[in-house]
């Protein structure tokens, strides 16, 4: 007697190379993938607009008119390792994904095309709501959102204000003396006693040579290309 298929499958199965499973495991290890993918894609939107935020925070360094100094700036400071654990997530979820059976219904590229440009699209609207800038700012401050020290920016919070001086305290530092001229601009306005500040320049010997000051704000707000940027040596405020 000819075996059919079903006789084949039957056989394999009694033989142990199948394990038969509960339907209550399948959908546990489904609602499992389900629940990952959706923690992942919302860990994603909140990296991308980290990383947004970040940038409309620092992209002054490069259109702020400080030149050579603000690019270089920009990129010691950029927060790498967002770029690396957003990486990281979108592996990830491409390597939960495949297991829908939607994975293979299109070019997998495609899918994981879309799924990125949803991602940057959802993190940059998250990064220009008041919701969103409320998280982002609060997170932000580790990754230097604003808060850039290097050999060509520093940043602090003003403790005093001489005539083309201004007096800074910072985490590390407790003062750090910034020389202003009448070369220096200040695309955000005068600082005050009190406000934080971000200065691009040079090192010259124990003080700091400002091309440019920027005042940060409650609201955190980007650099807008042609925003006004005022020059001038500061008052004698003491």
């Amino acid at each position: 007697m000819k075996k059919t298929i079903a006789d084949t499958i039957t056989n394999i199965i009694k033989k142990g190379q199948v394990i038969m499973r509960s339907q209550l495991s399948i959908w546990v290890e489904k609602l499992s993938i389900d629940s990952g993918i959706v923690l992942i894609l919302i860990s994603l939107v909140l990296v991308a607009g980290l990383l947004f935020y970040w940038t409309n925070i620092n992209n002054d360094l490069l259109f702020g008119g400080y030149g050579r100094l603000g690019i270089l700036s920009f990129i010691k400071s950029f927060p790498y390792l967002l770029v690396i654990v957003f990486i990281i997530l979108f592996t990830s979820l491409t390597i939960l994904f495949r297991k829908f059976d939607a994975s293979y219904k299109k070019p997998f590229i495609v899918i994981l095309s879309i799924i990125f440009l949803v991602v940057l699209v959802f993190g940059w609207s998250s990064s220009r709501q008041n919701f969103g800038k409320r998280i982002y700012r609060q997170n932000g401050r580790m990754f230097g959102a604003g808060m850039t020290n290097n050999q060509n920016s520093i940043s602090g919070t003003v403790v005093q204000i001489q005539k083309n001086l201004i007096i800074i305290k910072t985490d590390t530092i407790s003062q750090i003396r910034i020389i202003v001229s009448s070369n220096t601009h200040f695309p955000y306005g005068q600082p005050k006693v009190g406000d934080l500040i971000r200065s691009v320049g040079n090192w010259e010997n124990e003080s700091f040579k400002a091309i440019g000051v920027r005042v940060f704000t409650d609201v955190d707000s980007g650099f807008t290309h042609g925003q006004g940027q005022r020059k001038g040596t500061m008052r004698d405020q003491n």
